[in-house]
């Protein structure tokens, strides 16, 4: 195995073994947020949960990774393991209380909320992982591995979901989430050797590694426009098996696999942009061109029958893995590899989740009424906004290189 470097040394060597661990890390962790949606028609049918309460079983997780990520960051580099076997401890202990009382919603909040401690600890140190182990020239590749951890976690919760829930109904997603878990462990206790070197240079990097003033404003804002950029997402994926059943009458078990078909071309499309920005595809015109595509989606879809409908979201698909690939590999650009650890990443993390806290609750008042319109429009906005707003970010991106 390769060594992993500490955070003022260069790396020679990229390390795969830890990039992939990495990525099962932050993939576990999308998967245990994102198993709710495809299952949310059926949760909403059985337990009566209204759609503000349903958008907030979403949001939740972001509102623990606001208030527990610097926290979680700090004591992953002191007890890289025991915080670690914690967030595993936190994501079955929310999974077992959702299996054993799903009718008591507000109860199903604070379990959701157990599980996205777990969340905000796997969400850091996935990234973390994977850029650490990377060398310097590999670091453009590992930013599309790692903006995939989304879609990787979303297409196993639609798989399995699609597989499942004629037969067991949506507990199948939460029992294969205790079985994810388990083999997570089991994979985090055998290269513990690098999650401890890794990990437990987080508190090295916070006393070695100073970023400037102007540095860390571009990361502030590009924090900014993840936030606009993931809110959006989160809106659209949250939402969608439900719009799907809604608006189309087909069963949640179709809408998963409907679904599918968006998320694989996420994961698509985040591989194939880390290889464009590594031949050197302006991250700005990347960001700002499939983000664009993305407002179009959200303004013509609610217009468009079933089958044009279905294009339209694989559409919007095929380009959704291009912009957060852009944003994961915007601080290893502003600041070079061997400085883009966790400090650099945190401004980008919040920023994902204050759009993760508020769109889905946002999006579930919206259609309280099943006005969909009314969630177009709002969020066609937002996601022009935040093309415009990533088009100045890689430009100030961009000047700070030229002037280093």
């Amino acid at each position: 195995m390769a060594s992993v470097s500490q955070p003022d040394e260069p790396q020679g060597s990229s390390d795969w073994g830890g990039i992939l661990l990495g990525l099962m890390v932050s993939s576990l962790a999308a998967f245990q947020m994102l198993k709710l949606p495809p299952a949310l028609p059926l949760l909403i049918d059985a337990y009566g949960y209204d759609k503000v309460t349903a958008g907030g079983l979403v949001s939740v997780y972001a509102l623990t990774g606001l208030a527990f990520s610097v926290f979680a960051g700090s004591a992953a580099g002191k007890r890289p393991m025991l915080v670690m076997t914690g967030a595993l401890a936190c994501f079955v202990l929310g999974n077992l209380v959702t299996l054993a009382l799903p009718q008591i919603a507000w109860l199903n909040l604070v379990a959701r909320g157990v599980e996205g401690l777990g969340y905000a600890i796997f969400a850091l140190a996935g990234p973390a992982i994977a850029n650490r182990s990377a060398a310097e020239k590999d670091l453009s590749i590992v930013a599309g591995i790692v903006a995939i951890w989304v879609p990787v976690g979303q297409i196993v919760a639609l798989t399995i979901g699609f597989l499942a829930f004629d037969a067991i109904g949506w507990r199948a997603l939460w029992w294969a989430s205790l079985v994810l878990t388990a083999g997570a462990g089991f994979w985090i206790w055998v290269r513990r050797s690098t999650v401890i070197a890794v990990l437990g240079g987080l508190s090295r990097q916070a006393g070695g590694i100073v970023l400037t003033a102007r540095e860390t404003n571009i990361l502030w804002v590009t924090g900014g426009v993840f936030a606009l950029w993931g809110g959006q997402y989160s809106a659209f994926m949250t939402w969608l098996p439900e719009y799907m059943v809604d608006t189309f009458g087909i069963g949640a078990d179709d809408a998963a696999a409907a679904n599918a078909l968006s998320v694989v071309a996420v994961l698509c499309s985040g591989l194939i942009t880390g290889g464009l920005l590594r031949r050197g595809v302006p991250l700005g015109l990347l960001f700002t061109g499939t983000t664009l595509i993305q407002t179009g989606v959200w303004f013509i879809a609610p217009h468009l029958g079933a089958w044009g409908g279905l294009a339209a979201i694989t559409l919007y698909g095929i380009v959704s893995g291009a912009p957060p690939a852009c944003m994961f590999a915007a601080p290893g650009r502003l600041v070079g590899g061997n400085r883009a650890g966790p400090t650099a990443f945190a401004p980008l993390m919040t920023g994902r989740n204050l759009g993760i806290l508020a769109a889905p609750v946002v999006a579930g008042w919206l259609i309280v009424d099943n006005n969909w319109l009314n969630v177009s429009w709002t969020f066609g906005v937002v996601t022009a906004v935040s093309a415009l707003s990533g088009f100045f970010m890689a430009a100030a991106i961009a000047r700070k290189q030229e002037t280093t």
